[in-house]
């Protein structure tokens, strides 16, 4: 990996009057190792594999947050060929210039666009431990897919977050809640289980803590109960298998831990405000796709 890297430009990706863009990619063994002209803030949304970056290699899997300053030398590897092994990555990419349009309109607290130069660090790696980094990677994503009226803005918003957010994990403020990391297992173990009869009792005992003091911990570290919190999740991801499959309503209602039919149109309608089959009908028709919206 010591040959010249091939250089990516980012005006053959964006629009020339709006610099930034956003994708979700399957990183595959034949992209050579690159440096850009641009920025690249960069989330590991499903398996693992190795990040190549500068001369060091680094194991990489869901959770991990990059900042990949203009000239750093990088490419992502799965694990292996196979499907199981395979590694997506969220990248929210954007020119020199943004940042400094973005602290026109926001007060950013000192230092944050540092983390973007690459002056005292070839990169950045973060955890994301309360899951705020992929909740923005995927909101940046979508919101840049449907380009609705004002997407611009809303994008700009929400890099704007983003960069806050990062800036918080630099200063290690994210880890001020109480047993952060663990209640990050805990969320990961909720995001993996959803479909079994979870309970907050079960879930308290991966800390270990008591339930009513997990409950709390939930209700201020998500704004959520922890029903309300798992509800979400499986609401989230039976819109996804909507969108994305032809089982029946009933199979995905079981599918995300639901045994109760009627209990599962109710709460679907109470979350979208549609049927599961009129959320089916306009997804496939392209009209929208209200599941992203969701509370998480």
């Amino acid at each position: 990996m010591n040959s010249t890297p091939h250089t990516l430009e980012g005006r053959t990706l964006w629009d020339p009057n709006f610099p930034l863009y956003v994708t979700r990619e399957r990183e595959y063994f034949t992209l050579p190792i690159h440096i850009h002209d641009f920025v690249e803030i960069q989330y590991v949304a499903e398996g693992k594999g190795y990040h190549y970056i500068g001369d060091e290699r680094i194991f990489v899997e869901k959770g991990d947050l990059f900042i990949i300053p203009i000239g750093t030398r990088h490419v992502y590897r799965p694990a292996s060929e196979a499907a199981k092994d395979e590694l997506i990555v969220y990248n929210c990419i954007f020119d020199v210039s943004v940042p400094e349009k973005l602290l026109l309109a926001y007060p950013f607290p000192e230092g944050t666009l540092t983390l973007l130069t690459g002056q005292s660090q070839a990169y950045r790696r973060y955890k994301d431990a309360f899951h705020e980094g992929r909740i923005g990677m995927e909101a940046l994503h979508r919101e840049y897919r449907m380009r609705q009226p004002g997407y611009e803005s809303c994008l700009y918003a929400l890099l704007t977050k983003l960069l806050v957010y990062l800036y918080r994990l630099e200063l290690n403020l994210a880890s001020a809640l109480p047993a952060n990391s663990q209640l990050g297992s805990a969320l990961e173990y909720m995001e993996d289980n959803y479909s079994r009869p979870l309970t907050l009792a079960e879930i308290a005992k991966l800390l270990p803590a008591s339930p009513s003091y997990m409950q709390r911990m939930f209700k201020q570290a998500t704004g959520q109960s922890f029903t309300e919190y798992l509800q979400n999740i499986r609401m989230k991801k039976s819109t996804e298998l909507l969108r994305h499959t032809t089982l029946t309503i009933k199979e995905i209602a079981e599918q995300v831990g639901y045994r109760d039919l009627k209990f599962f149109y109710a709460l679907f309608r109470k979350k979208t405000g549609l049927s599961p089959r009129q959320y089916r009908n306009r997804a496939h028709g392209s009209t929208f796709a209200q599941a992203d919206q969701l509370p998480r």
